[in-house]
């Protein structure tokens, strides 16, 4: 009984104190004038009864969570009735501050997400900017800056800001569940660009291929050779002049001109010669290609010679400062890593080396930036919006982002809007709104940083990217010489015997086949000489004759003088 009349007690002075306490009507708050509550006597009593509230309620339900415990006062009709005030921290594009004759007004990612969560939770929001523009830092003595005091302090309802979820934060205040996840990004000046390169036709493969695709070439012109010289001489197939021509010196020119795609003389005309020739016209075609796309790559894309490329490459070396801003969370974690024998470590005592390599702000670590010579450290997306919207083009990120971790919304201990707030965040992740807003405020155009797809380095490529189609050519060249190897057991054990008297008149019949054309060049050759000689001597005579038969060549001692003309 007596608890009962403590907790009607303890209503009525609530609803009294409420009354008294003046009423402010604050337009909706999409972007408005900074302003600052100030905590009154009504706050400070609200908030003793809340507590005193919360006691009565435990000992009339000792079973019951505090934390989600709904008591009368947290009603959604009384969420409609209250303007939730938000305290944040300009930083684009998260929060991005506008203003014409003396009105604030405020853009961006965070602005559209409250947004959109005050709809589906039903409130009005107001804004105004923390004092000392901090996100929230504990000093030696325990006591908080930035976001986090003014939360504990009760001067805001929420604080909406790129504000890390950490342990230490989470002892003082609470968080929604992440609403982006991100790592720490690696910022420095754009080196200079490389100089023109004398041989950089060949850098769209790498010299092992370059030496790979001379090997094939003269390969598959021996092999080209090899098969048209084994069938003549074995006397297999249907003879054809044209593959009499694939000597050594016309096989390797042959599969030279179909490389650079000229065509090729003589056309082969036997099957095993046209399968080899077919399967390399293919590794042509795609080495040719190949080449032609790289190359385009190549003269393209700006190749930047970067001395930092990971992580790891800044660490080791020495010649290179880096840092990061004072007095936040990546600062801390540094700090706290001294004496555990990690990379984090060794950075730690090369920052911590010289007070200069830390920024009092992130303009100033910028500025260091663009002075050359220096490596910042800082959440990956707030440097991908500089990179994105540097007006110079001077800046670009390096390396793989290390270190993820989460932003939240952060509310008061116990807040009531953290489990509806957390539900609609995970809601729009799953729908894409969250992503949608982040395409919003984060361009593809403009500069780009070095890790994204635009701004990759063309590559040369290695064995283990053509290795395929090299393997296509062996492939045909062992279909080849199988298909040859075919015709002559075709031609040596099935085809029908010729009698004696066709079997002695074949070779006689053949030999001129083998014989080589320049031979045959020669002999015409000699003959015309031969008849111009005797032309020019007047041994050659043209004799009329009075018969049917016309005229007649006389060529008496017409003969050919080993001298040389």
């Amino acid at each position: 009984m007596g608890q009962l009349l403590y907790i009607l007690f303890s209503t009525v002075c609530l609803q009294a104190v409420a009354m008294a306490r003046p009423r402010v009507d604050l337009p909706p708050v999409f972007g408005n004038v900074s302003h600052t509550r100030q905590k009154t006597a009504g706050d400070r009593a609200e908030g003793l009864m809340g507590k005193i509230r919360g006691r009565a309620d435990r000992a009339a339900f000792p079973g019951a969570n505090s934390t989600m415990h709904k008591s009368p006062a947290l009603s959604p009709t009384w969420l409609r009735n209250k303007v939730v005030v938000i305290v944040i921290v300009e930083e684009p594009p998260f929060i991005i501050k506008r203003g014409e004759d003396g009105k604030e007004e405020f853009e961006g990612f965070c602005i559209d997400l409250i947004t959109e969560l005050a709809k589906e939770v039903d409130f009005e929001f107001h804004l105004y900017t923390v004092a000392d523009g901090k996100y929230g830092n504990q000093d030696a003595d325990g006591n908080w800056n930035g976001l986090v005091k003014d939360l504990m302090e009760n001067k805001a309802d929420l604080a909406l800001a790129p504000l890390t979820i950490s342990s230490d934060r989470e002892r003082a205040i609470d968080f929604t569940k992440p609403f982006m996840e991100y790592g720490t990004g690696l910022l420095i000046k754009k080196p200079p660009s490389e100089g023109r390169y004398l041989f950089a036709f060949l850098m769209p493969f790498q010299i092992v291929v370059w030496i790979c695709i001379l090997v094939a070439l003269v390969c598959v012109g021996f092999m080209l050779y090899v098969t048209s010289r084994i069938r003549y001489m074995l006397r297999v197939g249907e003879p054809f002049d044209n593959d009499r021509a694939f000597t050594l010196r016309n096989s390797i020119w042959f599969a030279y001109w179909s490389l650079v795609k000229r065509g090729g003389e003589p056309a082969p005309r036997s099957l095993p010669i046209r399968i080899l020739a077919g399967f390399w016209w293919l590794f042509a075609l795609i080495v040719v290609s190949t080449y032609t796309a790289n190359l385009t790559a190549f003269l393209t894309v700006k190749r930047l010679s970067s001395p930092i490329a990971s992580l790891e490459d800044l660490a080791k070396q020495t010649e290179i400062a880096y840092g990061l801003e004072k007095d936040v969370f990546l600062y801390n974690f540094f700090k706290e890593q001294d004496g555990t024998g990690s990379v984090f470590e060794r950075m730690w005592h090369s920052m911590s080396a010289d007070p200069n390599n830390f920024a009092t702000s992130l303009t100033e670590g910028i500025e260091k930036v663009r002075d050359g010579n220096y490596v910042f450290m800082d959440d990956e997306p707030i440097l991908e919006y500089l990179v994105a919207n540097d007006e110079n083009c001077e800046l670009m990120l390096v390396g793989k982002p290390f270190l993820y971790r989460g932003y939240g919304i952060a509310t008061q201990r116990d807040g009531h809007l953290l489990d509806k707030l957390s539900v609609q965040i995970l809601k729009m992740q799953e729908s894409g709104r969250i992503g949608m807003l982040r395409d919003r405020w984060w361009p593809k155009e403009g500069c780009v940083s070095d890790h994204s797809p635009a701004a990759k380095d063309a590559v040369a490529l290695g064995i283990d990217n053509v290795l395929g189609v090299f393997y296509v050519l062996l492939g045909g060249a062992g279909l080849s010489f199988i298909t040859a190897a075919a015709e002559i057991i075709y031609h040596r054990c099935c085809r029908p015997k010729l009698p004696k008297e066709k079997q002695e008149e074949e070779p006689a019949n053949r030999m001129p086949q083998t014989v080589s054309e320049d031979t045959e060049e020669i002999r015409v050759t000699h003959e015309m000489l031969k008849f111009l000689r005797c032309i020019e001597n007047g041994s050659l005579k043209i004799v009329a004759r009075n018969n049917q038969d016309g005229f007649a060549l006389q060529q008496p001692n017409c003969v050919l003088s080993d001298t040389k003309l």
